[in-house]
């Protein structure tokens, strides 16, 4: 560990970042989920003029959160050596008890994000006496050269096709139209008895802090929308759906397909590699029905977990 140092707090310019940070982590999301009590841990390759590992935590009533209030934060690391990233881990638990931490809660990244970092990150944690505290599955499209009805289950393609005889039209919509989107999203949801995780003045402020990280995207039969995203760039590589939903009505058309369809073609012509279609979980109980949406539309599967760990 001798070209190592452990850092608390803000790190200096002069050291370059060697991962690449989810949106999640970077300052600018942070400071939207809060604006005080966070404390970031940093390991810093010395001779490299690198940081190899860091993890933001918000401190609250003695817990240490890592996100605050967004769908993951979790620890981010470069190729340092597992026992490397052990020693950062005792390091970081040790830094936050001494500070009257009493319990730690890290949601991790959907494994497919990262299939050998999450792996290393689980087995480690949970070696060092951290529980699995919520476990859901999360679904996510591979983006390749490949068509999109080449992934997708026979219902779908019929249900694609169907969209394509009816004209519906895929549109990029501007940022500008965020309240009408969230209202369509929002009426739809209400119809499901289903609610968002934010309201409106809570995603404006978001996206007042990160403006070129948000997407909106729009199904519509002539001039009227029906089926739209709200979706995250949440770095160069990974494009997160993250709400989505379409009006009772328009059901046996399923917009969300040509919808998932067109966004899926936006991933390929901008050099995504993964669509996020997020978890399918109500209460902390797998929605059958929408996993089983997301694997016919080409979902591959993979574990999202929160760890947690009582340090008195």
């Amino acid at each position: 560990m001798s070209k190592y140092t452990f850092l608390e707090g803000s790190v200096s310019a002069n050291f370059k970042i060697a991962f690449e940070r989810f949106l999640f982590n970077e300052e600018r999301h942070r400071y939207s989920q809060s604006v005080n009590n966070w404390n970031t841990l940093s390991l810093i390759n010395e001779q490299a003029g690198q940081v190899v590992a860091q993890i933001h935590f918000n401190i609250s009533d003695e817990i240490a959160s890592s996100p605050c209030k967004a769908p993951f934060g979790s620890i981010q690391f470069s190729d340092v050596e597992p026992e490397v990233l052990l020693i950062f881990l005792n390091e970081a638990e040790q830094k936050l008890k001494s500070i009257g931490v009493r319990k730690i809660v890290i949601k991790d990244t959907a494994q497919q994000y990262r299939p050998q970092q999450s792996t290393l990150l689980s087995v480690l944690l949970l070696n060092s006496g951290f529980e699995i505290i919520n476990a859901e599955i999360n679904s996510a499209i591979a983006v390749d050269e490949m068509n999109f009805e080449e992934m997708i289950s026979h219902a779908e393609v019929k249900r694609l096709k169907r969209s394509r005889q009816e004209k519906l039209e895929f549109r990029i919509l501007s940022t500008k139209m965020l309240d009408e989107i969230y209202s369509f999203i929002l009426s739809c949801r209400k119809e499901r008895g289903m609610s968002l995780s934010l309201t409106l003045p809570q995603l404006k402020s978001i996206i007042e802090s990160c403006p070129d990280d948000f997407l909106l995207f729009g199904i519509f039969q002539g001039d009227k929308l029906i089926a739209a995203s709200i979706s995250v760039k949440v770095n160069k590589r990974i494009l997160y759906d993250f709400y989505h939903a379409h009006p009772k009505s328009f059901d046996q058309l399923s917009p969300v397909v040509a919808l998932v369809n067109g966004m899926y073609g936006y991933c390929q012509q901008n050099k995504f590699e993964l669509l996020d279609l997020g978890t399918s979980a109500v209460d902390r109980q797998i929605n059958f029905s929408l996993l089983n949406f997301k694997t016919q539309l080409g979902g591959q599967l993979s574990l999202k977990l929160m760890f947690g760990k009582d340090l008195i």
